[in-house]
């Protein structure tokens, strides 16, 4: 069987969301969807909207993981602390521990993130930091060589 798994993401303003995630995090591979006149007349928006304010799909990439977003379209955007999204690197591979020690040192000089956990070696031998975007979404950033899994 083949799956995958794709976080997605509604925000009160996506197009917003996703400057702040390449400017913040980085974010590469966005693309943007807004939807047509006849597609905002089926989906109730009002005609006086400037539809290039409004995102019907989005895709962006953080260190090779993908994760998709939208407009919430009135729907209730609260963050929860049920959920974290983890991005896991393979520390046997240099290149995505250097990929992943950037991408860390660009978060915290922003100022635009709260750290929970610092990004350091943890007790079962992997790397782990933990932080929180100005949306209120839980991000964890995780190092472990993948040929102990």
């Amino acid at each position: 069987m083949e799956t995958r798994l794709f976080p997605s993401i509604a925000y009160d303003n996506a197009k917003e969301a996703l400057a702040y995630y390449e400017e913040v995090f980085g974010a590469t591979a966005i693309h943007r969807l807004s939807p047509t006149a006849e597609q905002a007349v089926q989906m109730g928006i009002p005609e006086s909207t400037d539809l290039d304010t409004v995102t019907v799909h989005a895709t962006f990439n953080i260190l090779g993981v993908e994760i998709q977003a939208g407009d919430s379209f009135g729907a209730d955007t609260s963050a929860t602390e049920k959920i974290s999204l983890m991005i896991s690197v393979n520390s046997e591979d240099p290149e995505s521990m250097t990929a992943a020690d950037a991408f860390y040192e660009r978060l915290t000089e922003s100022n635009e993130v709260t750290i929970v956990l610092p990004y350091e070696d943890q007790f079962w031998g992997g790397k782990l930091g933990q932080f929180k975007d100005k949306y209120g979404i839980n991000w964890m950033l995780h190092a472990q060589p993948w040929s102990q899994f």
